[in-house]
């Protein structure tokens, strides 16, 4: 207690764990829907802001990199013990995650931005086939 403040018990931080833990399970079950950040907040009865940084801090990846890893590992278990079409699996999977789009910054480089579910037009893919590089 250098500072004056009492420092964090270690029961809070385990109960954190916990809650990004247990968020992460919750996300795996849940991938084949939309999820957002607001969704997975409420789940662990936070606000997004703090579970944005909890989740970060624990897992080491974002929520949306986090989900969209969750539908990809979806996508390799169908792939090796389902009898769908490898193209039904790909298409399932592209609905799934969020769609890129190309953009320019405020320095004139080009960048992957998401597009939300909805907005009109689609990504932007160049002339090799991934998005934002020429």
């Amino acid at each position: 207690m250098v500072s004056g403040k009492v420092q964090k018990a270690a029961p809070d931080a385990s109960r954190d764990r916990r809650r990004a833990v247990e968020t992460a399970l919750w996300i795996d079950a849940h991938s084949h829907r939309p999820i957002g950040l607001e969704d997975a907040a409420e789940q662990a009865g936070i606000s997004p802001f703090h579970f944005l940084r909890l989740f970060s801090d624990v897992l080491g990846v974002t929520p949306h990199q986090y989900l969209v890893r969750s539908r990809l590992r979806h996508a390799a278990r169908r792939l090796a013990d389902d009898d769908s079409a490898i193209t039904d699996i790909a298409y399932d999977v592209a609905l799934a995650i969020s769609r890129i789009s190309c953009a320019r910054s405020s320095r004139g480089r080009r960048v992957a931005v998401e597009v939300p579910p909805g907005f009109p037009g689609g990504p932007q893919i160049s002339k090799n086939g991934l998005p934002c590089t020429d």
